[in-house]
């Protein structure tokens, strides 16, 4: 029997960007075909492939370093050794790391930071499970729109990590958030499953 209708999704969240101006936000120095010679940034992040040689990262924008430092694509994310001892000192499961070069925006190396693998399981969206809402016009003379809100899966696919993912989405135990508020970590934000809100077609567009 599936577990789904007994979990509390108010207790599991996204990690994401916060979108942030300050931070630095980086770019990837790999050619734009490199996925065609199986370098997939995207399966890098999800632990589907592995690699030994650093991954390069230059500054894209913003003026200073963070805990996080998120890129212009949507899955890699960089973040830093004091975040990887967190994670390790809480026995936090589900994730690892693999290497990178950050390089600033005055061509330095930025010592110490790793790319962030999640590395627990990969759950299906489940959109039927959600709230249609809709809501208002962003401006004016704009349009209203529809939101899916609440992001669910069946809980059979998960294997219990304190780290996994919803489709594309980073999703952490409270555990997690907790150890990442009390230690003050930068830059990353928690919205709880229950609340999460994504336009209806951008789901359906996919």
């Amino acid at each position: 029997m599936s577990l789904s209708k007994k979990l509390d999704y108010s207790t599991l969240f996204e990690l994401s960007d916060p979108m942030a101006i300050e931070p630095f936000r980086l770019r990837s120095r790999l050619p734009s075909d490199s996925s065609q010679g199986g370098l997939d940034l995207d399966r890098l992040s999800q632990g589907a492939i592995q690699v030994s040689d650093p991954i390069q990262f230059d500054v894209a924008q913003g003026s200073g370093i963070c805990d996080f430092l998120w890129t212009q694509l949507v899955t890699p994310v960089c973040i830093s050794k004091r975040v990887v001892r967190l994670l390790q000192k809480s026995d936090v499961s589900g994730w690892s790391t693999y290497p990178v070069e950050v390089i600033d925006d005055k061509g330095r190396l930025l010592a110490d930071y790793h790319g962030l693998v999640v590395s627990g399981a990969i759950c299906l969206a489940d959109y039927t499970r959600s709230n249609v809402v809709t809501k208002p016009p962003p401006a004016p003379r704009g349009r209203s729109y529809d939101v899916y809100r609440g992001l669910y899966f069946d809980a059979d696919e998960w294997d219990g990590s304190d780290m996994f993912w919803v489709g594309r989405v980073r999703v952490v135990v409270e555990k997690v958030k907790k150890i990442f508020e009390q230690n003050d970590v930068k830059n990353v934000c928690f919205t709880r499953l229950s609340e999460r809100e994504i336009r209806v077609r951008h789901v359906q567009g996919n």
